[in-house]
């Protein structure tokens, strides 16, 4: 009986640790993206429109303004860099405001995904994924402009940012999910589960679809397009 009680509290002990692992990495990239923030386009856009607002007469220039500020988009942002080479990269042409700044500058089919590492690689050749993770999906999937929310069956595997999602007792996982779900259904998004023998916790949730192919997905949106 003890050694059953050891090897639960073992398996906990390394959910935790892989959890806390987990949680640093997210902390470093998020300080990284604060230390890039300032001379992000998200950040020069907004300062742009709200100085408009503000003064009608600046309102006149503000197309040229934008225009130049998307063709500046790609520059170097100086200082902050990463020594590994893997800093952060602020001004994708699929962030938000560059939608806005460039008509119909991403076209095909865009997922907002719960996503293990290889389902995002095999979707991102059909389709532009959208990376949802538990610290900031929620914000992110109510900004960003996306055809539907995939959950991966896989997603839950350990070492990925969702790891043990699906796990009897991670609720932390399973509230970020209830989230996501919540702003997919209010913005009309389809609800999709991906992939073969889901945990039973997701299999449980009612899903508008299932998929195992990415043509799947196509079809999913072709009676409303």
């Amino acid at each position: 009986m003890s050694d059953a009680k050891d090897e639960r509290a073992y398996q906990q002990l390394g959910r935790l640790r892989s959890t806390l692992r987990e949680r640093e990495a997210r902390l470093e990239e998020l300080e990284r993206r604060l230390s890039a923030l300032e001379t992000s386009t998200a950040v020069q856009f907004g300062r742009l429109v709200a100085g408009a607002a503000r003064d009608p007469k600046r309102g006149k220039r503000l197309p040229r303004e934008l225009y130049r500020l998307w063709r500046k988009r790609n520059a170097p942002v100086p200082g902050g860099g990463s020594a590994s080479g893997g800093g952060v990269q602020p001004d994708r042409v699929d962030r938000p405001e560059n939608r806005l700044l460039v008509a119909g500058p991403c076209e095909g089919l865009i997922v907002a995904g719960v996503l293990a590492p290889g389902t995002a690689a095999l979707l991102g050749e059909h389709a532009t994924v959208v990376p949802l993770y538990p610290h900031d999906g929620a914000i992110v999937l109510d900004r960003a402009d996306v055809d539907m929310l995939v959950v991966d069956a896989a997603a839950g595997e350990p070492g990925g940012p969702w790891a043990y999602l699906g796990v009897p007792g991670m609720y932390d996982r399973d509230l970020a999910l209830h989230e996501l779900r919540r702003i997919a259904t209010s913005r009309k998004l389809p609800t999709v589960l991906w992939g073969q023998a889901p945990p039973a916790t997701l299999a449980s949730l009612p899903w508008d679809a299932t998929a195992t192919a990415p043509g799947r997905l196509a079809e999913l949106l072709e009676p409303a397009r």
